[in-house]
C-alpha cells in the first residue's frame, strides 16, 4: 500500500504520525473537517459496563430490541448510552450487518486468555481491540460524527490522503512522501490541488514543476 500524505492535523495543525487518529488530540485523520475524534478509553469501558448492567435489567430480550434500533448507527445500547459509536477504518459508516460480524469477531476473539481482546486498547494507538482489527474498525465519539451516518462515510478526504481498502491494515504516514500521480479528476483539478499542496509547502517547488510537467503531458 502506498503511504498517506497527510502532514499535519487538520485540528491542531501538528504533524501526524502513524495511525488513524492525532496523537495530539485524537482526531480522525480521514476526515476533513476535523470533527470526527476518537473514543477515550475510559468512554469505551463505562459503554461496556453500562452495556452490561442494561443486558442483565431488560433479562437479555430488552437489550436485543434496543440494540436493533441502534445497530443501523454502528452502536449498541451501551455505547448509544455513552455517546460513542463504531465506524470503519477507511471512514465508511457501519451498519446492523457490521455490527453483527463485529459481535461475532468480539465472540471469538474473547476465547484468547486473560482478556487479552479487551485489554488491547490499553496499548493500541487507535485504541482497537483485537475483534476491531479483524474487520477494521475503531470506535469514535458520537458528537462530530453523525455525517458519517448520514452521508455513509466520512465525505472527501483530505488533500493527499488515500484512505485503506476495506479489510486491509490501518494507513502509514510518511513525513517525506506525495503523491505517486496526481489525484483522479480533471487535469484542472490535479494542477489545483497540486498548487495548493506548494502553497502549504508540502513539497517543494523542484517538485512541484516536475508534477505540474506530468500532468500538462497527459493531456
Amino acid at each position: 500500500m502506498q503511504p498517506a500524505t497527510a502532514l499535519q492535523c487538520v485540528r491542531c495543525q501538528r504533524p501526524l504520525g502513524e495511525g488513524l487518529f492525532c496523537q495530539y488530540d485524537g482526531t480522525f485523520v480521514l476526515d476533513p473537517e476535523g470533527t470526527v475524534v476518537l473514543a477515550g478509553r475510559g468512554e469505551r469501558l463505562l459503554a461496556w459496563l453500562v452495556s452490561g448492567l442494561i443486558l442483565i435489567l431488560t433479562l437479555f430480550i430488552g437489550w436485543v430490541i434496543w440494540w436493533f434500533i441502534v445497530a443501523p448507527r454502528g452502536q449498541n445500547p451501551g455505547k448509544a448510552v455513552v455517546g460513542i459509536r463504531v465506524i470503519r477504518t477507511n471512514g465508511d459508516a457501519v451498519r446492523t450487518g457490521g455490527m453483527f460480524v463485529r459481535g461475532l469477531a468480539g465472540i471469538v476473539a474473547g476465547l484468547i486468555p486473560f482478556y487479552l481482546d479487551d485489554l488491547w486498547i490499553l496499548w493500541d494507538r487507535d485504541a482497537q481491540t483485537l475483534h476491531d482489527k479483524l474487520v477494521n474498525t475503531v470506535v469514535v465519539r458520537v458528537q462530530g460524527s453523525e455525517k458519517i451516518v448520514k452521508s455513509g462515510g466520512v465525505g472527501a478526504l483530505p488533500a493527499g490522503v488515500t484512505p485503506p481498502p476495506v479489510y486491509a491494515p490501518p494507513i502509514r504516514f510518511s513525513s517525506g512522501a506525495t503523491p505517486a500521480q496526481p489525484p483522479a479528476g480533471s487535469a484542472e483539478e490535479a494542477l489545483a490541488r497540486l498548487a495548493d499542496l506548494r502553497a502549504k509547502n508540502l513539497i517543494t517547488e523542484d517538485e512541484y514543476q516536475e508534477k505540474r510537467r506530468a500532468i500538462i503531458e497527459k493531456l
